[in-house]
């Protein structure tokens, strides 16, 4: 059968195939390299929310040596996160045990309300999820969910890393937006 096709469509036929070979090789490796920029971006979470929780614990130890005011020391602690954010373009939340939202810039219009029955797009409560993973560390502290986005309110996938402080109940984090990943990969492909 092979034989009796013109040289044409043979050669079209070849074509066609590698075509596909090549897009299922580019696929699959876009895929393998987003794959690992997500881990890389999800594993830097946690140093830049430890370094977050060190600066609580610094006012919060302020707080005890008499140094500062409780409402002080919690004021001071916000300032900087929020002094933080603003600098490094960062999405550092911190909240309450009474889901009261004390730092937010992807939230800002809801800060000092409570948070407790916000949903994403899929229904789930995103400030139960995020207390639950810091308090109770089921899966290490992260997680998944869809969040709005800045620019233009749309909802897009994020992962999250929180963290719980105790002593003030309160629980603070950062996260990475999957389309800030997909956009940098897609950059770096069509750039080169």
């Amino acid at each position: 059968m092979f034989k009796t096709i013109s040289l044409e469509k043979k050669l079209l036929l070849v074509a066609g195939t590698l075509s596909l070979l090549f897009i299922g090789l580019s696929t699959s490796y876009f895929l393998y390299v987003r794959n690992n920029v997500i881990e890389q971006r999800r594993c830097a979470l946690e140093p830049r929310i430890t370094f977050i929780g060190s600066i609580i614990t610094g006012y919060y130890q302020q707080y005890l040596d008499r140094e500062l005011s409780l409402v002080q020391a919690q004021q001071q602690a916000i300032d900087e996160i929020h002094q933080i954010n603003q600098v490094d373009e960062n999405y550092t939340f911190v909240f309450n045990d009474d889901y009261l939202l004390l730092e937010s810039v992807n939230n800002a219009k809801m800060l000092n309300k409570n948070v407790k029955e916000d949903r994403d797009i899929k229904g789930v409560k995103l400030y139960q999820l995020l207390y639950n993973e810091a308090v109770y560390r089921k899966n290490d502290g992260y997680s998944h969910y869809f969040y709005r986005l800045n620019t233009d309110g749309t909802e897009q996938q994020k992962i999250s890393y929180s963290q719980y402080f105790s002593p003030w109940g309160w629980i603070y984090g950062e996260g990475v937006y999957i389309n800030d990943v997909d956009e940098s990969i897609l950059n770096i492909l069509t750039s080169n």
